[in-house]
């Protein structure tokens, strides 16, 4: 990030999730470090990959705010100088939702590890809010934030906590690992271990899930 503070793990943490996706034989697209033009060319080929029918996993970790009632993804050259500014050189969460819902996709999860103190406020610029609004998935989808609305996301547990990954994001890649497990089972267990990790250092950390999906999914088979 060029003018927000810079995070220490979310380039590792998508790093880790493309590794673990391709390891379980999925198709992976990766993409770090994506200025406003680089980050809508992303998912604008990602869209156009897209034929109807596919089990789809879009994975982000960086800054988002909540403007509004609405959740933004800043891309790493965001300025935010007001609110209209970062509409328009963010990407808006339910874009990206929209789209999915539009290609027809079978199965689609959004985890949004960006739950983080609000990116503007060591700036003096009052934009937003600590954490992301509340969303609502379109049938077939499931959303699942690292953090409740107001709560911040752990990048680590203390200063003895070694792991390149944060804590939401190392949680769900132990428990994705898992075969047999649905999906809804595997984000229910993600929830329920980072709270009691977040709770062993006098933290409060609820991942929100929002779940319309329909039927089973797995991210590993027996």
């Amino acid at each position: 990030y060029q003018n927000v503070p810079v995070l220490m793990n979310a380039k590792q943490d998508a790093a880790a999730m493309a590794n673990s996706l391709k390891a379980l034989g999925y198709t992976v697209y990766l993409h770090q470090d994506l200025d406003e033009k680089g980050f809508k060319q992303a998912l604008r080929e990602f869209r156009a990959n897209l034929n109807g029918g596919e089990e789809v996993l879009f994975f982000y970790a960086g800054h988002g705010v909540q403007l509004g009632a609405a959740n933004y993804l800043l891309p790493v050259d965001t300025k935010g100088d007001n609110e209209e500014q970062v509409k328009d050189e963010a990407v808006e969460l339910q874009r990206i939702l929209d789209d999915l819902k539009a290609r027809n996709t079978k199965f689609a999860l959004a985890v949004i590890d960006a739950c983080r103190d609000n990116p503007f406020k060591k700036s003096g610029r009052a934009l937003g809010g600590r954490g992301l609004a509340p969303t609502t998935a379109a049938t077939g989808q499931m959303i699942m934030f690292s953090a409740g609305a107001g709560q911040q996301a752990l990048d680590k547990l203390d200063s003895s906590d070694a792991s390149k990954n944060g804590v939401f994001t190392r949680v769900l890649l132990k428990e994705m690992s898992r075969p047999g497990v649905p999906v809804d089972r595997v984000l229910r267990n993600v929830r329920n271990e980072v709270v009691r990790l977040a709770k062993s250092v006098g933290h409060e950390q609820t991942p929100a899930l929002y779940d319309q999906a329909v039927g089973d999914f797995y991210f590993a088979l027996k």
